[in-house]
């Protein structure tokens, strides 16, 4: 079988129950490892320097170099790739988790052109399908149910509330209905925000997602709701968003 891939690898040795010497399963880091070790190539290295060892290479100089050009070029684009992902908006990156603690990341596949998006367990990037109890979420549901929790909080009377209270100690100078309808109007303009600012926003109100059998619990960043405040303030987006209602109304 011939795998171009070190992920492919951990996870077929995985499957397989293929385990290191020590016993414990193959990650890419590993794989990497033994293919940069020239111990294979019947070399030492001392002090950074590669010298002729007394043992039997079990692999030639062609393949040391057929293997190592194939790891530049596949590294060249995986990089390209990784960068294309991360700079895609992911509402809950670094924030969604299993209820027993495991990070769920972005993740994607692409079937007849069209790209399928989900958060998947971060162990199945490390060992495959198999070292995770918990498999692969679609990412579109999750994150509308999210927004939907968002949008009810920013109208939400205890919390519109709790934001007033701490904006009279920081501004005494401002009324009530500069604070509270920012928040309104954040919310009912929530759709049209581009996907990058609803993303930045999701990362200041929310300290972690939690999935469970019975739905979502979301555990909301108390601080990042008076940043948010802060952020709604008259000659900031909070006036952006009152001329952005007005033009609505008008429209």
């Amino acid at each position: 079988m011939t795998v171009r891939s070190a992920t492919l690898m951990a996870k077929t040795y995985g499957a397989e129950g293929v385990v290191t010497k020590g016993g414990k399963p193959f990650t890419k880091q590993t794989i990497y490892k033994m293919l940069h070790n020239r111990m294979y190539l019947g070399e030492i290295v001392h002090k950074g320097q590669s010298l002729p060892g007394q043992h039997q290479a079990i692999i030639t100089q062609a393949q040391w170099e057929a293997v190592h050009a194939l790891i530049a070029t596949d590294g060249i684009e995986r990089r390209r790739k990784t960068n294309d992902r991360q700079s895609e908006p992911a509402l809950l990156r670094g924030l969604l988790f299993t209820s027993d603690g495991e990070r769920l990341v972005p993740s994607y596949t692409v079937k007849k052109g069209k790209t399928y998006r989900y958060y998947s367990p971060i162990k199945h990037r490390r060992f495959g399908a198999w070292a995770s109890q918990h498999g692969p979420l679609p990412a579109v549901p999750i994150e509308e149910l999210v927004t939907q929790q968002i949008v009810a909080a920013l109208s939400a009377p205890h919390i519109v509330q709790s934001v007033w209270d701490r904006m009279q100690h920081i501004r005494p100078d401002l009324t009530e209905p500069q604070v509270v309808l920012p928040m309104r109007n954040l919310a009912s303009l929530w759709q049209e925000l581009f996907p990058a600012e609803q993303c930045r926003l999701a990362q200041l109100l929310i300290e972690r997602v939690v999935i469970a059998d019975g739905g979502l619990e979301i555990i909301w960043r108390d601080q990042g709701w008076q940043e948010l405040a802060g952020e709604l303030m008259p000659g900031s987006i909070g006036a952006e968003l009152q001329e952005w209602e007005r033009q609505e109304v008008e429209a």
